[in-house]
């Protein structure tokens, strides 16, 4: 099975509370969303700007793409099948935070 993220270009959400994204896996475009706060986390950088939070999101790819695989695989999507990745998984991947 292939997996593969596709990077953010922007913030896609009115409150700019999440960042939007896509992924495919095996062949299958997957839409995807994690939250400002997981990448603030990820980064240990709190009020990260846009751009900071693109940064970020490519810094961390591969953490980034672990959560949204597992959370896929195990069918752990929201009511359109978006994979939505919050701080609640960060806390049960045991994410080392710096």
């Amino acid at each position: 099975m292939s997996f593969q993220l596709v990077s953010p270009t922007s913030l896609h959400d009115r409150a700019k509370t999440m960042i939007e994204f896509e992924a495919e896996y095996d062949g299958k475009p997957l839409v995807c969303s994690i939250s400002r706060r997981v990448l603030e986390q990820l980064g240990n950088r709190d009020g990260a700007s846009t751009e900071e939070l693109l940064a970020l999101f490519e810094e961390h790819r591969p953490t980034i793409a672990a959560m949204v695989r597992k959370k896929y695989e195990v069918g752990v999507v929201d009511f359109v099948g978006k994979v939505v990745v919050t701080t609640a998984d960060l806390n049960r991947r045991g994410v080392a935070l710096s």
